[in-house]
């Protein structure tokens, strides 16, 4: 069994790919720097697989007739795992914890955003291929950048 191919949206896997480079990035500054409150190094892997998950239900399901309740229903379960994995356990002011649960906007949109910018390079003429080694590139940045984020 597969999805319905009417169903398919336009996201491709290169939009994806060049979204969750920039996005893990994001997310440990939004963590660390905004927030002042460092994850574990999993944490942030998960958060972002989560996040690219979405990729799943834009590209195959984004004109099913139950998109909606599949999209948002999604939607709270990363919201639930963020408060979990995130801010459970902080000790934090009411506030923080309201402006830490609105970074999950902030993230998504970005992750968005970073999508549909690789989306318009290869509209203006970009070859993929070129989107696909900067984002290894970025990744294999990342790597470096984060080699030792969880060592004393």
């Amino acid at each position: 069994m597969q999805p319905d191919p009417s169903w398919q949206g336009p996201i491709a896997f290169h939009e994806l790919l060049f979204g969750t480079c920039l996005s893990y990035i994001t997310l440990v500054v939004l963590w660390e720097k905004v927030l002042t409150a460092p994850l574990d190094e999993w944490k942030y892997a998960l958060l972002t697989c989560l996040g690219a998950s979405f990729f799943v239900i834009n590209h195959y399901f984004n004109y099913a007739p139950f998109y909606l309740w599949v999209v948002n229903s999604y939607t709270l379960i990363f919201v639930g795992i963020w408060y979990w994995l995130g801010m459970r356990q902080e000790n934090r002011t009411f506030i923080w914890k309201c402006a830490a649960l609105s970074l999950v906007v902030v993230n998504s949109a970005l992750f968005v955003g970073f999508e549909l910018l690789a989306r318009l390079a290869v509209e203006q003429g970009l070859h993929e291929i070129w989107i696909m080694v900067a984002t290894f590139v970025g990744f294999s940045g990342v790597i470096l950048w984060r080699r030792r984020a969880n060592h004393v």
